[in-house]
């Protein structure tokens, strides 16, 4: 082995020590356990237990026509099952198994960086993904966007297989890849130009076998969503078209849309076009400054690497403290659970931890049904004065008990008069 090689492997060991260390450090302060991650193990989880095949996943919330939302793909929910039969549905455990598996991914992403450029490239590259604030953020929460980035990895990967063998099996399984990552979130869509220029390199463009291996890779990978769809009349498709030709009444698009399913190609696009730049050291010194100048751009604005929706004092510790307390002296009956000191209302986060300790709230249109409520809230913001519908629907109430978490947030057990 030559100085050269000892001198990657190194380098790629340190990386790859602070790679997991800036993730997994203070993980329970920082994990991000929220709406999406509660529902979405709600629902995964209920589908792995009742044995039933779901053939959609979580609806999308951000985008809207006239009242009527569309649903992504069932892959994600059968990924996340698995992790989660792996983790024992702990939300701390699948997180670390979501970080771990990305970690993996970006490895093979480097090692070919490294065969198909120089080790120094790779390692630029690796640093960057490593020191990213934006990319730490989302490490630290599981999120069916996510999935594009390890499914982009194999595209990339596969499509050098296709391009040495020409066999178009490859290019099968890159559709196969496409579609399932189009499963987990409808920005994959982008994914057709990278496609279009595979066609393009290899001219295939007359080849109707290409067409045809692309178009049953995707189908085959996305296939629980097009039987949903011929068995409701294209419902999605037809919600996805309303929304996109009413896009000003669709809601915003934000940094994932672009982000996650375009990184891998972007990084590898750049690369490739500074390699064309004969001047060895000015190629070298051009990739440095491009990746320091983005990496200062986002501690601009992710200087602290805190969670995405950080709240004082309510941290995954102080999620598992609150489930603990409700189930303290035996599960209550008819019962419900929200929380005003965060966006989600209804708390689906305690609910999910809840469903884990075998005390199950009623669901979330029952809140009139029920006769007590339990409500993680602001200390200036107490229950007397709320307005939201969780709270009022109760009627009038009266305090049982209750609790001061720390200094901004109380616990308290309503019962209905």
């Amino acid at each position: 082995m030559n100085n050269r090689k000892i001198i990657f492997i190194i380098c790629l060991v340190l990386v790859s020590f602070l790679y997991l260390f800036l993730r997994l450090n203070k993980i329970e302060e920082l994990i991000g356990f929220r709406l999406d991650q509660g529902i979405h193990l709600l629902e995964t989880k209920a589908m792995f237990d009742s044995k039933k095949i779901r053939l959609v996943g979580p609806m999308v919330t951000s985008k809207s026509f006239m009242g009527r939302n569309f649903f992504i793909g069932a892959n994600y929910y059968y990924v996340l099952g698995i992790v989660g039969l792996i983790g024992q549905w702990n939300p701390m455990t699948i997180t670390i198994i979501f970080i771990l598996l990305e970690f993996i991914f970006y490895l093979f992403f480097i090692f070919f960086l490294k065969y198909k450029f120089n080790s120094f490239w790779a390692l630029i590259i690796f640093g960057f993904i490593t020191i990213s604030p934006y990319l730490i953020i989302h490490s630290r929460f599981f999120w069916n966007p996510h999935l594009l980035i390890p499914l982009s990895i194999l595209v990339l990967l596969l499509s050098e297989k296709y391009f040495l063998k020409k066999q178009l099996k490859y290019l099968f399984l890159m559709a196969f890849c496409w579609g399932f990552a189009f499963a987990s979130h409808y920005s994959a869509v982008f994914w057709g130009l990278f496609f279009l220029l595979v066609i393009i390199k290899n001219k295939s463009y007359l080849n109707i076998k290409t067409y045809l291996s692309i178009i049953f890779g995707f189908l085959l990978g996305n296939l629980p969503f097009f039987i949903f769809e011929i068995r409701h009349g294209f419902y999605n498709i037809k919600t996805l078209w309303y929304v996109f030709i009413n896009s000003s009444s669709g809601g915003d698009v934000t940094s994932h849309y672009f982000i996650f399913p375009l990184l891998i190609f972007l990084i590898f696009g750049l690369l490739f076009l500074i390699s064309i730049i004969k001047n060895k050291i000015g190629g070298n010194i051009l990739l440095i400054v491009l990746m320091s100048g983005l990496y200062l751009l986002q501690f601009k604005f992710f200087n602290n690497y805190a969670p995405l929706d950080v709240i004082p004092e309510w941290n995954y510790g102080q999620q598992q403290k609150v489930a603990d307390l409700i189930v303290k002296n035996g599960c209550p009956k008819n019962f419900e659970v929200a929380a005003t000191v965060q966006g989600d209302t209804r708390a689906y986060d305690l609910r999910y931890l809840l469903n884990l300790r075998n005390c199950e709230p009623m669901e979330v249109e029952e809140y009139p049904r029920a006769e007590r409520l339990f409500l993680v809230a602001p200390i200036n913001r107490p229950p007397e004065t709320e307005t939201v519908w969780e709270v009022t629907s109760l009627g009038k109430f009266k305090i049982n008990q209750q609790e001061k978490l720390n200094s901004n947030i109380v616990l308290y057990e309503l019962e209905k008069k």
